[in-house]
């Protein structure tokens, strides 16, 4: 009706509410069968080939003098996790198409992510280093030639190789790694992303899911690495700029299933994981099931009255008002709400705002809920700067939230008036509606 939105019975031709329930009780191993295909839909395959197109341009430039190749390889790393991030909170928002960053500054947008993302991958995966490094007949120099850029399995001590207790904290590290990617993902600091009890939590809030998650990024793991061989078969053709292109968009495919996988855990477990408030995390029960019939009105049993016909003249128009004015003094509310039908076709200001409010409240009173609707949004648009602007604001909230069960919209109009009328009564309780929701 109008602007308004209100769910009705089939039958009885009563209000009612929609059935919400949460996310997670959907089936989530469906859901994660999506989420890993997304590198082939449309969207993925655009992002992957503009992505690995940036890739191979930066790799390719410097030759083989490391020192020009630091600020191309700084940038790329950039690049790659500024977009891997970028893929896990769009895929959080359950946007299908996903959302491209922005390199508008080059420290916010390029080296923070590149770092953040460096510093998390490779922190998992310390506790194993120190362990293979200490195993070494000379630890300072394994640790100096591994930072002059010797390959790790040059200077990987033999002792290191053959003790279990590394190998357990290797694979203790892939463990960790993914809860880890996600709580950098959802903005925490690189120290709260490294920190243990963080990646418990996370696991904690999942349940058994967290089990397929990790199975998932286990498969991932080995399926990147067969990407990477086939990444060096593909370079072995040497055709200059499209071997390396090629090269490098095998090599995000892994990646970008596993950021879609990461976002498709904050978009079903964001409120436990404390990302977003819960209300964001309920969808209907029927999910995008169209209705079988148009609702009947809310009135529809009981014997229709027509509604008196608007006033066509100015001597019409005053002495409609006239009655209507007299019927609010007196309290008269069938009558006051027979004319206000009539009289809210002329523009608001031909009322005054207490006059919207009283017809407002006694519509909610009525149940007649469309009507108080629109009575309550004229009290607020003819005098915004008037006492009455955020009495009639609560008052609608209310009617859309308690009454017509649209949480959604009685929440945003609390924000607004946090916004527009801080300081006020009407602004503490709005404040206390919000936080509760929250």
């Amino acid at each position: 009706m109008g602007p308004v939105e209100y769910f009705t019975c089939g039958r009885c031709g009563g209000t009612a509410n929609v059935l919400l329930r949460h996310r997670s009780d959907f089936d989530f191993q469906q859901r994660l069968t999506g989420a890993l295909r997304f590198p082939l839909t449309g969207p993925g395959l655009q992002t992957l080939l503009a992505v690995s197109l940036m890739l191979a341009v930066l790799r390719s430039l410097g030759g083989g003098i490391r020192l020009i190749q630091v600020l191309p390889l700084t940038l790329a790393l950039g690049i790659f996790w500024a977009t891997f991030f970028a893929l896990v909170k769009g895929a959080a928002r359950g946007n299908p198409d996903p959302e491209a960053p922005v390199f508008t500054d080059v420290i916010r947008d390029n080296l923070i992510p590149g770092l953040r993302g460096l510093i998390v991958t490779v922190g998992v995966f310390l506790p194993a280093f120190a362990r293979a490094v200490s195993l070494a007949p000379s630890p300072r120099e394994h640790l100096l030639n591994l930072l002059l850029g010797a390959p790790l399995e040059a200077v990987m001590p033999p002792d290191a190789l053959a003790d279990p207790l590394t190998w357990g904290l290797v694979l203790l590290g892939f463990l960790w790694l993914p809860w880890a990617w996600l709580v950098a993902a959802m903005g925490q600091s690189m120290v709260g992303a490294l920190h243990p009890l963080r990646a418990l939590a996370c696991i904690r809030a999942l349940g058994r899911d967290a089990l397929k998650v990790m199975g998932v990024f286990a498969l991932l793991a080995v399926a990147h690495a067969g990407m990477h061989w086939q990444a060096d078969q593909v370079l072995a053709f040497h055709i200059f700029f499209l071997s390396r292109w090629i090269a490098e968009a095998l090599t995000l495919l892994v990646p970008f299933a596993a950021a879609n996988v990461l976002g498709l855990v904050l978009y079903v477990y964001g409120d436990a994981l404390g990302y977003l408030p819960a209300s964001d995390f309920l969808e209907p029960v029927l999910g995008t099931t169209a209705p079988e019939r148009v609702p009947l009105p809310l009135r529809g049993a009981a014997p229709e009255v027509p509604e008196p016909e608007a006033p066509s003249s100015p001597e019409e128009v005053a002495s409609q008002v006239a009655a209507f004015t007299q019927a609010v003094e007196t309290r008269d509310v069938a009558r006051a709400l027979g004319l206000y039908a009539a009289l809210r076709v002329l523009p608001r200001l031909k009322l005054s705002p207490t006059h919207h409010l009283f017809v407002g409240q006694a519509a909610a009173v009525e149940r007649d809920f469309p009507l108080s609707v629109a009575a309550l949004e004229a009290a607020a648009d003819a005098a915004p700067e008037e006492p009455t602007a955020p009495r009639a604001l609560v008052l609608l909230a209310r009617v859309q939230g308690e009454k017509m069960g649209n949480t959604v919209r009685a929440e945003e109009i609390y924000r607004y008036i946090l916004h527009r009328y801080p300081d006020t009564d009407a602004a503490r309780f709005a404040q206390g509606r919000v936080t509760s929701a929250a």
